[in-house]
């Protein structure tokens, strides 16, 4: 008889229910199990029992713990779409890594929330709402200059990451949590949660590093506004909101006062040829994607909707992706993941006795022989 093989009794709408909202469908699930759909249909309406085994083949498919699997009624979890003001398609459309991200922010914000309130914390976010009649280029000036990053400084970052690093810093002395996690592109290229505090912004790791600098201001601007939504670059999709949240993103990255003074942004408004070497070396000087230098120069008018997305077909054909065979230490991954703002709090809350070792193990999702790496990397940053 094959190892853990015994048939174990489970409420069977916790299976249907940890199924769906993972994204699977039943033919993909009942392949992964090496049985009929029929035989799994079966399982999934309580007319058979699984075995342990094929329990602990659905946690690792569905990311859920085995005992979830073992309580009496399936968890009241909030619908995706109830975090949206818009979901750019149906909830059931969004893939199984976008579902599990959100979940992943949700679980986290939950922590952090928690953690926060015990540490006699206000998760409050230190931001002033703002609406759409207010202009995004005056609020991107405004928190341009509470920010305290120069722009000779933003000229000098050693390298994008370094850029990324300090800005990230900046929105988390907001008292807003930044993650990145790994999901599709062409789900979404970030997104941000505001139903409590405190804030989150959760930005896609897979995306180039200069681009994601752009998506963690453009979703600094939801918050902003008070307007989740997920954010997948589509112009179809290119509401009011959309071309606040990136005239902010822009205008914050990009000031127009300090792009007039360039010589080469000078010779593209005399000669109105947009060559590669302008987008190369504005890109370059300003730390931004060169997709970010399209979209000021788009919200300036200076080009147009065509040819802004021809510019941009021509970078897309161009692009390389990023290179991603070296390995994360574990300390590196930690911090890049769940940022400097998450891991204090974890830290504090198990030095002050409002959680155990465990926790604080689980919560930071790293080995205990790990930590005083990680406590040294936080030191250096």
């Amino acid at each position: 008889m094959p190892k853990e093989s015994f048939k174990v009794e489970v409420n069977s709408a916790i299976i249907k229910w940890a199924r769906e909202t993972a994204g699977w469908s039943i033919d993909e699930v009942s392949k992964r199990l090496k049985t009929s759909k029929e035989n799994y249909q079966e399982i999934e309406s309580g007319k058979k029992s699984p075995t342990f085994q094929q329990i602990k083949i659905l946690a690792h498919l569905f990311k859920r713990p085995i005992s979830t699997f073992f309580l009496p009624q399936p968890p009241e979890e909030p619908a995706i779409s109830s975090s949206f003001r818009v979901l750019p398609k149906s909830e059931a459309e969004i893939s199984k890594e976008l579902r599990l991200a959100i979940r992943k922010a949700r679980y986290y914000h939950s922590i952090a929330n928690e953690l926060m309130l015990n540490l006699n914390m206000d998760p409050t976010p230190k931001i002033e709402q703002v609406k759409l009649d207010d202009s995004p280029l005056d609020i991107a000036k405004k928190e341009r200059r509470e920010s305290g990053i120069s722009i000779e400084g933003q000229y000098t970052f050693k390298n994008a990451y370094d850029g990324f690093n300090t800005f990230r810093h900046f929105i988390e002395s907001k008292n807003i949590l930044v993650f990145q996690f790994k999901f599709p592109l062409k789900d979404a290229r970030g997104f941000s949660l505001m139903d409590t505090p405190p804030y989150v912004i959760v930005i896609n790791s897979e995306d180039n590093i200069l681009a994601r600098i752009f998506t963690l201001f453009h979703e600094y601007a939801h918050l902003l506004l008070g307007i989740p939504e997920l954010y997948v670059e589509d112009l179809t999709t290119y509401t009011e909101i959309e071309r606040w949240c990136d005239s902010f993103a822009s205008e914050f990255l990009i000031p127009e006062e300090e792009l007039r003074k360039d010589e080469l942004f000078i010779s593209f408004l005399k000669t109105k040829q947009l060559t590669q070497e302008i987008i190369e070396n504005l890109s370059r000087k300003f730390k931004v994607s060169k997709k970010a230098l399209l979209t000021k120069l788009r919200i300036l008018n200076l080009i147009g909707y065509q040819e802004y997305e021809e510019q941009k077909a021509k970078l897309e054909m161009q692009e390389i992706p990023e290179k991603k065979a070296f390995i994360i230490l574990p300390e590196k991954r930690c911090i890049q993941e769940k940022g400097n703002k998450f891991i204090l709090t974890v830290l504090e809350s198990k030095e002050k006795g409002f959680i155990t070792t465990q926790d604080m193990v689980e919560f930071l999702s790293i080995k205990l022989n790990r930590l005083d790496k990680l406590e040294r990397s936080l030191s250096q940053r």
